[in-house]
């Protein structure tokens, strides 16, 4: 948090993690790392007092919550994938560009009725629902519950039910691990998380061609719906945040990254909600930690436009050189050890990388050292050198 706010705490944070360290050094598949809660867990705290990073990032085992219901959005390990992968999002359309007016008026509705049916299997029968902003057909009228009457219907309520043991189960287990990771000395490095508005747009509804060809052919209606969204990234942010206590809450960009859009683009579509939603957060005491995946080196002018140590950009591939002369003064920067290096690399490569990084963006502080991104496979040795190497090198 002090490097966060852009003072020099004793030393250079750094944090890192490994999928690989469960695999090679405790025997488990990836498969029961996604799907068995209490192995992930054990394997999360084992791996942290192993590498003894500054702060943790903790993968659940969301497919123990995601599978009974069908989750089609996302393949994993033993689901669409070998038992020994990492986990996959499926691209798809699951909003049509007629669709946009519906999403407007009432997204709720939209969410549960052609949303939640597209992309979990076992949920079809929703889309047989009534709109839910009908009161007269939900106070006392019992057609209104016909679907769930239905086989259809019944396969979705048995598979609610499951998902929402399972559900509580992951919950209550992570608050559990979160409170002993943090009696051992090793805070969470966040618990809440949320979208940019534009992303929840294009990641989740129109999908990635989808919402390319819409800043052509229909761009007030991507403006539209991210401001009609925007309130609800910012309860996502609180809810996690108030309920957890940690003021840190994450937020990934894929959308408003190079390659992408253009930079005039990213002025028009993806700024302004995005700040916006910063902004609100700050406001309530909150600390955006926003990975930003891809290149950005041409958005750090843009980027800078943020309040004074109040948020961490976690960069992947930057200049980072040029994003402390830009946001330095303005926000603290995370990252960004490639994971190519982290993968492939050896610990004397890493740590020479490392030193690199210290001596150029880390001595005035405002600076977390860490991967690039997710370094689910990192060598084991790799991840060890990096955080050793910054504990030792990275004293102010």
């Amino acid at each position: 948090m002090d490097a966060i706010a852009l003072r020099k705490p004793d030393r250079v944070p750094v944090w890192g993690w490994s999928r690989r360290f469960a695999t090679e050094k405790l025997g488990m598949t990836r498969q029961e790392l996604m799907m068995d809660i209490e192995k992930a867990l054990s394997a999360s705290y084992q791996e942290t007092l192993y590498f003894e990073p500054d702060m943790v990032e903790v993968m659940p085992a969301l497919g123990a919550v995601l599978g009974p219901l069908g989750f089609n959005r996302m393949k994993w390990a033993g689901h669409g994938l070998p038992a020994d992968s990492g986990w996959q999002w499926v691209e798809a359309e699951c909003m049509k560009p007629e669709e946009y007016d519906e999403l407007l008026y009432d997204p709720s509705d939209f969410i549960v009725r052609k949303y939640w049916p597209r992309v979990y299997g076992k949920l079809g029968a929703l889309a047989s629902l009534p709109p839910l902003r009908e009161g007269q057909g939900y106070f006392g009228a019992a057609a209104a519950f016909m679907a769930f009457g239905t086989p259809a219907g019944i396969e979705a309520l048995d598979a609610i039910k499951t998902a929402g043991q399972q559900a509580l189960k992951l919950i209550s287990a992570l608050i559990a691990h979160g409170q002993t990771l943090k009696e051992a000395g090793y805070p969470l490095a966040w618990v809440a998380g949320t979208q940019a508005p534009f992303d929840l747009v294009g990641d989740f509804l129109r999908g990635r061609k989808g919402i390319m060809l819409d800043m052509y052919r229909r761009p007030d209606k991507i403006i539209q719906a991210a401001e009609k969204l925007l309130p609800m990234a910012v309860e996502m942010g609180l809810r996690g945040a108030r309920m957890s206590g940690n003021p840190r809450v994450f937020i990934a960009i894929h959308g408003g990254v190079e390659g992408f859009m253009s930079v005039e683009q990213y002025k028009r579509f993806f700024w302004p909600t995005l700040r916006e939603l910063m902004v609100r957060l700050i406001n309530e005491n909150c600390v955006p930690f926003v990975l930003v995946e891809g290149g950005s080196t041409s958005r750090l002018e843009i980027m800078a436009d943020v309040p004074s140590g109040k948020v961490c950009y976690w960069f992947e591939q930057v200049d980072m050189i040029k994003a402390k002369e830009v946001l330095g003064g303005k926000a603290c920067i995370c990252g960004n050890v490639p994971l190519s290096l982290l993968a492939t690399g050896t610990p004397d490569r890493v740590m020479e990388f490392c030193r690199n990084l210290i001596d150029k963006v880390g001595r005035d502080g405002g600076f977390i050292l860490g991967p690039g991104g997710s370094a689910d496979d990192a060598k084991v040795e790799n991840m060890k050198g990096m955080i050793e190497f910054t504990r030792e090198y990275g004293v102010y």
